[in-house]
């Protein structure tokens, strides 16, 4: 009965609310540097599409460890399995939509 109450969760896969806040603050310095890059023109069109997509998977990566608890860990393959199979779909869902609409655009509207 006298057993902590955050050791417990922390038992249970949930975070320390130390970790939150690194979390917190590491994700809304990336947002702060995107919207940065963004509103200054630092960077050509294309560099800064190509930095933006570096800092959206920084950010994913970020709320993945610290908010959403994946680690490759023992006990935690089976999330881990299951979240980059779930990456996997999206990423098959969004690539697949965009070659068929380049497809059809080129096929029909070309002309």
């Amino acid at each position: 009965m006298t057993e902590n109450h955050t050791t417990a969760s922390e038992e249970a896969g949930h975070g320390s609310v130390a970790s939150y806040i690194v979390g917190y603050v590491l994700s809304i310095i990336l947002t702060v540097i995107a919207f940065y890059i963004v509103m200054e023109h630092m960077f050509s069109t294309m560099a800064t599409a190509t930095t933006l997509g570096v800092l959206a998977a920084l950010q994913i990566i970020v709320q993945s460890v610290f908010f959403l608890h994946v680690s490759v860990s023992p006990e935690k393959r089976v999330d881990l399995v299951s979240y980059a199979f779930s990456l996997f779909v999206a990423i098959v869902i969004v690539f697949g939509t965009l070659f068929v609409m380049h497809n059809a655009s080129y096929n029909m509207m070309s002309r």
